[in-house]
């Protein structure tokens, strides 16, 4: 209650600035928009941990003699012996798209993910990776 000059108390406040905080509504909101970012990121983030260990692979791939001087075959056994001591299970040797471009062989890793998010909904990601990106 909020006394006022003429001594009658009051129950509205003198002044609506008064009033401070989150109500509670607008906390559950910020709850579950938190909750859902969270969620996703969660669910993404074992993509993109794949993905980083597949940009690692092709570094390393693209400085190694196997690679610059092997066949084709060659080239995708190694992606597999690497992919498998970095546990990579989304893409395989066998998808990687091997070419040669100035006496430089290029070893080019595409390929989707999908992420299951919740109930039908579902995110679909796009990784294009190569040994000539630097």
């Amino acid at each position: 209650m909020v006394k006022t000059a003429h001594s009658k108390p009051s129950l509205l406040p003198t002044s609506p600035y008064r009033q401070r905080g989150m109500s509670f509504i607008g906390f559950v909101l910020i709850f579950a928009l938190v909750a859902l970012f969270g969620l996703v990121l969660m669910r993404v983030f074992p993509a993109q941990m794949d993905a980083w260990a597949v940009k690692k692979i092709l570094a390393s791939m693209s400085v190694s003699e196997e690679v610059k001087s092997g066949t084709v075959k060659d080239i995708r056994d190694s992606f597999d012996r690497r992919a498998m001591v970095d546990n990579v299970n989304s893409i395989k040797g066998s998808d990687l798209e091997i070419s040669k471009e100035n006496n430089e062989v290029i070893v080019a890793a595409i390929w989707q993910q999908r992420v299951p998010l919740f109930a039908n909904y579902t995110l679909l990601i796009d990784f294009n990776m190569s040994t000539s990106d630097k």
